[in-house]
């Protein structure tokens, strides 16, 4: 799976983030409730599915072909998605959205499927820093440095998570 994850980064650049949720249609008002256990990177043709786990502890990373949505709704509800690039992209049209670097944190399984580990962490080429926190309240958080030290303060005191660096 880390060979598949670095030769999808070196080929592609990341072209959209996708959250994933449902709307309901309420008095003829729809309402998005997003699903924050769930972002969808495209790459390519491919998507990079992250999903928050064992109560918020672990991220669980796949390569997938589409977007899936692996919640139960209502049958009046509509699964969704939205695009959150603008918001988590310092420059969501910039070309230079490659990866330059991942930082897994507390690598615990990777094989053909899936990645399993604490947190992970995309450098790109134009100098941002993603950190993917699976431990958020309601799901993941996305933020930069900032997050990631939110995340180290919250880890239990004396816990040493160790780091399986990548360089695309």
């Amino acid at each position: 799976m880390l060979e598949k994850l670095t030769d999808i980064f070196k080929n592609s650049s990341i072209q959209d983030i996708y959250l994933v949720g449902f709307v309901d249609i309420e008095d003829g008002i729809a309402n998005f409730y997003p699903d924050m256990r769930f972002y969808y990177f495209e790459i390519g043709e491919q998507f990079l599915e992250l999903e928050s786990m064992d109560q918020y502890s672990k991220l669980s990373v796949n390569i997938v072909d589409s977007i899936r949505y692996k919640f139960e709704i209502d049958e009046d509800m509509q699964p969704c998605k939205t695009s959150v690039n603008q918001i988590v992209l310092t420059d969501s049209m910039s070309t230079k959205n490659t990866v330059k670097s991942i930082i897994i944190y507390g690598l615990e399984v990777s094989n053909r499927e899936q990645i399993i580990c604490d947190s992970i962490q995309l450098n790109l080429n134009n100098g941002q820093e993603l950190f993917i926190d699976p431990s958020f309240y309601f799901g993941i958080n996305i933020g930069g440095a900032e997050q990631r030290m939110f995340w180290v303060e919250n880890l239990a005191y004396g816990t040493k998570v160790s780091e399986t660096i990548i360089e695309i």
